[in-house]
């Protein structure tokens, strides 16, 4: 790699760890089990759905279909499922407006923001310590920049997150498409690749943490441990300050002030149909992910990577 502009360093260490991460048995094999673990979860919508229909059929006083899926848009339209998504997500006008989305392609969306935090931890946690461990990095280093070098590899795993996300959306498509009577492929791909879009800074977010920790220590195995910790104390750490009863009687403020720190509290924002009111969650999210990722930067920049 030749002494290029630092735009395209980053493009071309991307390109280079993208490549080199869809040809390691890892990654094809965590991308394989985010692939099976949707296409299983989808299966369990369709017989929930099913189950569903039936109650749905007995309220209505009407015959159940053989087939999953025929009462679709009663279903999505019932007063029952809308109540239930407004509960979810604490907003009962989006609840609305989500019930018009085709249901597996809203599935979907909400089983990729529960798995992607796992799926880019362990995919990515060692990416820059095992290079640094093996004394890789020292190969590239000496041919670009450290700024260049390690957005590079974030802006690769970037692309492998959304190559897992839209493999999974592919499997659950199928799934779909072989399960359910009333189906509509084209709108639910459609409604599937826009939503996917959404999960990008979703994703950024956490993966900026992992990419963060993964700076600190050329051992990839602490590294790994690490990311899973700062998982899980982000993740708990999120639900806690949005839920708990007690800072919203007696700290209000702190709640306030706190909770945007973490991504949990914008999550539901990625749900809105409007971009101008998604725009303050995506940039939250990105901000949040760069940041963790740039003290990971600055306290490599410290030592001999």
């Amino acid at each position: 790699m030749s002494r290029l502009t630092p735009f395209r360093d980053v493009l071309l260490v991307a390109a280079f760890d993208l490549r080199s991460s869809l040809r390691s048995w890892k990654a094809l094999g965590l991308l394989a089990l985010y692939l099976a673990g949707s296409m299983a979860a989808s299966g369990i919508f369709v017989s929930v759905l099913r189950e569903i229909e039936g109650v749905l059929a007995d309220t209505l006083g009407v015959a159940q279909t053989s087939t999953p899926g025929a009462m679709t848009t009663q279903l999505m339209q019932s007063p029952e499922v809308t109540e239930m998504l407004g509960g979810l997500l604490g907003d009962p006008e989006l609840a609305l407006q989500l019930v018009q989305i085709p249901p597996l392609a809203l599935y979907y969306f909400w089983l990729a923001l529960v798995l992607l935090p796992v799926l880019v931890t362990i995919t990515s946690a060692d990416a820059i310590s095992f290079e640094r461990g093996t004394g890789a990095a020292r190969f590239v280093l000496s041919r670009t920049n450290l700024g260049s070098y390690v957005w590079g590899k974030a802006l690769g795993q970037l692309a492998l997150m959304f190559v897992g996300v839209i493999a999974g959306g592919v499997g659950v498509w199928l799934v779909g498409y072989f399960s359910l009577a009333s189906f509509d492929g084209p709108a639910t791909a459609a409604w599937m690749f826009r939503l996917g879009l959404r999960t990008l800074p979703w994703g950024a977010a956490w993966l900026g943490l992992s990419l963060g920790v993964s700076q600190v220590t050329r051992h990839w195995v602490a590294s790994l441990a690490a990311a899973m910790v700062m998982l899980v104390a982000v993740g708990i750490g999120g639900q806690v300050l949005l839920h708990l009863d007690w800072l919203t009687d007696n700290a209000p403020l702190v709640q306030e002030l706190l909770s945007p720190l973490f991504p949990a509290a914008h999550k539901t924002d990625l749900f809105r149909p409007e971009l101008s009111r998604r725009l303050p969650a995506i940039a939250m999210l990105i901000a949040l992910g760069a940041s963790w990722f740039s003290l990971g930067t600055w306290r490599l920049s410290k030592v001999d990577a």
